[in-house]
């Protein structure tokens, strides 16, 4: 029987010490990148084919307090991506989508990683239609 605890002590031990030297991280953020408004006049209640459209586009996450970038990330032609950051307080900063104006970033945002956890953050670029 203390076989057994001695063994279950010793796996709880290299998986901590695995955790501590340098394997990523359990959390970080996901989410979207879309682009909207679609159409000219929203409707009550919307109509689906009005709904925000996926983008590809380059996001720079920096740690607040900190100028240089922890990491890019770049949303697939889903708008969807994911990265692994430790638990902390980011900036996430969207990167225009080409030598256009449009569609316009967004202003970066603060985001709250928790350990453990994936945060989800839509990230919604303005088509600059109205």
């Amino acid at each position: 029987m203390w076989r057994c605890g001695i063994l279950v002590a010793l796996v709880l031990m290299l998986a901590a010490g695995g955790a501590a030297n340098g394997r990523a991280p359990t959390s970080g953020i996901r989410g979207r990148v879309v682009a909207g408004p679609i159409c000219p006049v929203e409707s009550v209640p919307p109509q689906p084919s009005c709904a925000p459209r996926p983008l590809a586009a380059t996001l720079r996450i920096h740690r607040v307090g900190r100028r240089a970038p922890v990491t890019s990330v770049r949303s697939g032609a889903d708008g969807r991506y994911r990265v692994r950051l430790p638990a902390a307080t980011y900036v996430v900063r969207a990167l225009p989508t080409d030598d256009s104006s449009l569609p316009r970033p967004p202003p970066a945002r603060r985001v709250r990683v928790h350990a453990g956890h994936f945060t989800f953050v839509t990230i919604t670029y303005d088509t600059g239609i109205r």
